[in-house]
């Protein structure tokens, strides 16, 4: 009896101390994400200030699209800020149909 509970309890361990790094890993993967993505949102309303500066757009046109931004960016924020489609080369059952080994390697997030 007693090594049974000595058993169940190096197995609860065992459980315990596979899945805390695995939700910490999600959550940090998730902030490097956000964090991507907001750097995206700022890095295009710059341009679109920029463009209206210079005349390539109405003030009209860079107010419709910073409000298309910012509503991509809500969509992000309820949805996740991941890729739906899986990234260049994914076809179906993630396969990566054609496009040669570099279209198959992982994103990379970019260094700030």
């Amino acid at each position: 009896m007693n090594k049974r509970v000595i058993l169940v309890g190096l197995l609860i361990l065992a459980v315990v101390a596979l899945t805390v790094p695995v939700a910490f890993a999600a959550d940090d993967a998730n902030a490097q994400a956000k964090a991507w993505f907001d750097q995206m949102f700022a890095a295009k309303k710059a341009w679109i200030d920029q463009a209206v500066k210079d005349g390539r757009l109405t003030p009209e046109q860079g107010q419709a699209w910073k409000q298309h931004f910012d509503q991509m960016k809500e969509f992000r924020a309820k949805n996740g800020y991941v890729c739906p489609g899986g990234g260049f080369g994914m076809g179906p059952g993630g396969k990566g149909m054609g496009g040669g080994r570099w279209m198959n390697t992982p994103p990379t997030q970019p260094q700030s």
